[in-house]
C-alpha cells in the first residue's frame, strides 16, 4: 500500500478543521428542533402525532443514509460523497426555512436526516483514511467535540430567537455550515486507500478466478464475524443508554425535574450539552499523547460516568430530591458519555475492518445504533409518563451496566496501532500479530 497522503504536513490540520465543521453542523441539527417546535407548533397547529414526525421523518433518514452510505464511499470516493451530502443537505436546508405546511417540513427534515445519515458513515472513514496514525484517535474524538458544541448551540440559538418568534432562522444556520465544509473539502485530496480500492475494481478479478463472496455473507464468515457483531452490538449499545433522549427531549425532561421557564428548558439543557463537549476535548488531547491512557480506559471511564449520572436521577426522583441533583446527574452522564462512548466508539468499525468492507462496517454499526434511537425517540416519552422519572432512569441505569461489562469484556486498545494492525488483530482471532512494546509518541512513524 502506497504512503496516504496524510503523511503530508498540514493535512491533519485541514481534517480536523473538516471533523470541527461537520460535528456542528449534525450536533445542530439534532438539537435546533427543540427550541424551533415550541413556535412550529403554535404555526402550523400541530398535533401531537405531528410534532413526532418532525423527529421520525429525521430519524428514519439517518437509517436510509446509512443504508446509503456503505455503497456511496466506494463508488464515489469518500471526498466525493461529503461534497455531493453536504449541497443536498444545503438544499434541503432551505426546504425546511421556506416550509408551509408540516408537510414540506417532514420532506424536508427526511433528506436532512439522509444525509446526516451519509456523514456519519463516511465521515469517520475518510478521517480515518486521510489523516497521520498519531492523529487519527485525536481527530476522531474532536468530531464528537464539535457534535456535542452543535448541540448545545442548538438549543443557546433556540433561547435567543425565541423571543422574536425567528424558528426559521433557528434552522437556516445549519445549512450555512454545510456550505463552509463544501468549500474546505474542494481543499482535501482523495483518500490514497479510495483511490487503490477504484483500482483494484476497475482492473477486476483475474480471468478464471473464482467470483468472491458477497459483502454480507463476507461480513459474516469466520475471518469477520468478530468483529461485525462487536460493533453491531457496541453500535445498538451507545444509543440504548439514552443519549439522544437527553439531547432531542431535554426540555421534557427538565420539566420533570421542576424547571419551567425558558431558561431551564432551554439553556440549561444546552449547557448540558456543553460540559460534554468539554469533556470530550480532554479525551481528544489525552487520548493519543499518553502511553498510560487510550481508547479502552476511556470506554470504560466514560461509561462508569454515566452509570454514575443516571444513578444521581433515580436518586433525584426517589428521593423527590432538589431539582440541582437531576442536572448534575445529567452533566455527569453527558460528560461520561462524550468521554467514551461518543468520542472513540466509532473508531472501532473505521480501524477494524478492511479499505472494501469499512464503509459496510460503519453501516452495520450505525444501523443498530440507529435502531437503538429509534426505539428511544418512539418510546422514551411514553415510558416516562407511564412510570415516571425514576424507574424511566432506573432502566437507563441497567442498559449503561450491561455496556460496561461488554466493553470490559471485549474492546482492544488500539491507540498507535496502524490500520493494518488492527485489522489483523480481529482477523487472527482477536490477537495482536505485532506485540505493542513501541512508545507511542507525536514522533512515532506514521503507518499505513
Amino acid at each position: 500500500m502506497n504512503p496516504t497522503p496524510a503523511a503530508r504536513p498540514g493535512q491533519d490540520a485541514g481534517v480536523s478543521l473538516l471533523a470541527v465543521l461537520k460535528g456542528v453542523t449534525g450536533g445542530y441539527d439534532a438539537s435546533a428542533m427543540a427550541g424551533a417546535l415550541l413556535l412550529v407548533t403554535d404555526h402550523f397547529r400541530l398535533t401531537t402525532a405531528q410534532q413526532g414526525s418532525l423527529y421520525a421523518a429525521t430519524s428514519a433518514g439517518w437509517i436510509a443514509g446509512v443504508l446509503l452510505g456503505s455503497r456511496l464511499v466506494v463508488t464515489l470516493g469518500r471526498r466525493a460523497t461529503l461534497i455531493w451530502l453536504a449541497l443536498l443537505y444545503v438544499a434541503a436546508t432551505a426546504l425546511a426555512v421556506t416550509a408551509q405546511n408540516v408537510v414540506w417540513m417532514d420532506a424536508s427534515r427526511l433528506v436532512q436526516g439522509t444525509m446526516m445519515g451519509v456523514a456519519i458513515v463516511a465521515m469517520p472513514i475518510f478521517i480515518a483514511e486521510s489523516v497521520s496514525t498519531r492523529a487519527r484517535g485525536r481527530i476522531a474524538v474532536l468530531y464528537q467535540v464539535a457534535t456535542s458544541f452543535g448541540c448545545a448551540l442548538g438549543y443557546l440559538c433556540g433561547y435567543l430567537l425565541m423571543g422574536s418568534g425567528q424558528w426559521r432562522l433557528m434552522l437556516a444556520i445549519p445549512g450555512v455550515l454545510a456550505l463552509a465544509s463544501t468549500v474546505l473539502l474542494t481543499r482535501l485530496p482523495e483518500t490514497e486507500r479510495w483511490h487503490q480500492l477504484r483500482r483494484e475494481r476497475l482492473a477486476g478479478p483475474a480471468a478464471g478466478a473464482p467470483r468472491g463472496p458477497g459483502t454480507l455473507r463476507t461480513m459474516l464468515g469466520p475471518r469477520y464475524r468478530t468483529l461485525t457483531v462487536f460493533v453491531v452490538v457496541l453500535g445498538f449499545f451507545v444509543q440504548a443508554t439514552g443519549i439522544n433522549a437527553v439531547v432531542f427531549f431535554g426540555p421534557r425532561i427538565f420539566q420533570h425535574m421542576g424547571y419551567t421557564d425558558s431558561f431551564g428548558l432551554l439553556v440549561l439543557p444546552g449547557l448540558v450539552q456543553l460540559a460534554g463537549a468539554a469533556a470530550a476535548l480532554v479525551c481528544a488531547l489525552t487520548i493519543d499523547r499518553f502511553n498510560r491512557f487510550g481508547r479502552r480506559p476511556a470506554l470504560l471511564a466514560g461509561t462508569a460516568l454515566m452509570a454514575l449520572g443516571q444513578a444521581l436521577m433515580v436518586v433525584m426522583f426517589a428521593a423527590d430530591a432538589a431539582a440541582v441533583v437531576g442536572l448534575l446527574g445529567l452533566v455527569v452522564f453527558i460528560v461520561g458519555f462524550n468521554f467514551g462512548f461518543g468520542s472513540v466508539v466509532w473508531i472501532f468499525a473505521a480501524e477494524g475492518f478492511p479499505d472494501h468492507l469499512r464503509g459496510a462496517g460503519a453501516s452495520a454499526m450505525l444501523l443498530t445504533n440507529l435502531t437503538a434511537n429509534l426505539l428511544v425517540a418512539q418510546f422514551f416519552l411514553g415510558l416516562l409518563d407511564a412510570v415516571g422519572g425514576m424507574l424511566t432512569f432506573v432502566v437507563l441505569l441497567g442498559v449503561t451496566v450491561l455496556s460496561w461489562l461488554f466493553v470490559y469484556a471485549l474492546a482492544p486498545e488500539t491507540k498507535g496501532r496502524s490500520l493494518d494492525e488492527v485489522q489483523s488483530y480481529w482477523e487472527n482471532g482477536r490477537r495482536w500479530t505485532v506485540p505493542d512494546d513501541r512508545p507511542v509518541t507525536d514522533d512515532a512513524p506514521v503507518r499505513t
